[in-house]
């Protein structure tokens, strides 16, 4: 940019005000603190609500714990109507509310919403009961609140929930019992949720049904399926055939990442092909002495490679 606002001015196609506040953008005067300002009320929120249960959990002889889930109630009634105030009808494309303090609000009640279903079921010992079916509520809910109210953050939550939903039959302990479970079910359950993630991001991309949540859903996916594969290449017996689908499906997936510019996921692809074809490279029984130049140089390669073609993502 460091000449078209000049020849945009020159060209009488902005004014001198206009051309003013680009030089100063130009030699960076003016410096845009929007997403360190995000990131600080994110954590604003946060620290909020931990200082809430903090003081709850401080005060809970003298407050009580019905008081407290019907504060926790009226908190999100009220915040539940504030955002249904100040929001706008739903659409299918990317919608932008005015107000600044939306997206926190949404975040906050939606957390607020997490803890009053884990008040519920510790106060009332249901946690063993009902822990499968809040999650799968608090996701359905979740999914609900991102796509009406537009928020990329809810969505992330609301497929954590989804995965602790479907999860809670095959994870290592089973923290309700304390009991130790088979790893190689998690590792099938995150390749299949990842691959699920993956097919609905891109059948919902392609109905130009909020687009821009695409990558949220390629970015659960790809990391779900590449730990997952990662996972069985060392804790199964047949750790050569699954190194050899994970170096097909990083390949794929960098050269579609490659295509589309996406460095995020093109770099996700390098790390897994590098490390399914390393193993698939020295399972076939090399010299241990390949081993002392195969890193280093392979290493120095992958970082040249990266950094030479980074530009290809820059014109993005």
């Amino acid at each position: 940019m460091s000449n078209l606002h000049k020849d945009l001015f020159d060209d009488n196609l902005i004014d001198e005000k206009q051309y003013q506040f680009l030089d100063a953008i130009n030699k960076r005067k003016v410096v845009s603190l929007y997403y360190e300002l995000r990131l600080l009320l994110y954590l604003g929120i946060l620290l909020f609500t931990g200082g809430i249960g903090y003081i709850v959990y401080q005060n809970l002889s003298s407050v009580g714990h019905i008081a407290l889930m019907f504060l926790l109630t009226v908190c999100i009634g009220i915040g539940g109507y504030y955002i249904h105030l100040k929001s706008k009808p739903y659409k299918s494309s990317q919608v932008n509310v005015e107000h600044f303090y939306f997206d926190y609000v949404v975040v906050l009640i939606s957390l607020l919403i997490i803890s009053l279903f884990t008040y519920i079921q510790v106060y009332f010992d249901l946690v063993e009961l009902l822990v499968k079916w809040t999650s799968i509520v608090t996701s359905a809910l979740f999914m609900f609140i991102a796509y009406r109210y537009d928020n990329k953050m809810i969505l992330s939550m609301g497929i954590t929930a989804f995965a602790a939903a479907i999860g809670l039959t095959v994870t290592p302990v089973n923290w309700i019992t304390g009991e130790w479970l088979s790893g190689v079910n998690i590792y099938v359950l995150s390749i299949s949720l990842g691959i699920f993630l993956l097919v609905i991001g891109q059948m919902l991309n392609q109905k130009n049904i909020k687009k821009h949540f695409t990558f949220t859903y390629h970015n659960f996916g790809i990391l779900l399926t590449y730990f997952g594969t990662l996972a069985l290449i060392f804790d199964s017996n047949q750790e050569v055939l699954f190194a050899f689908v994970l170096l097909v499906f990083s390949g794929l997936v960098g050269w579609y990442s490659w295509k589309q510019k996406t460095f995020l996921f093109f770099l996700y692809s390098c790390i897994c092909i590098y490390i399914s074809f390393t193993y698939l490279f020295f399972s076939m029984g090399v010299g241990e002495v390949l081993w002392i130049w195969y890193f280093p140089i392979s290493c120095i390669l992958a970082v040249v490679l990266l950094v030479k073609h980074k530009a290809h993502f820059s014109n993005d």
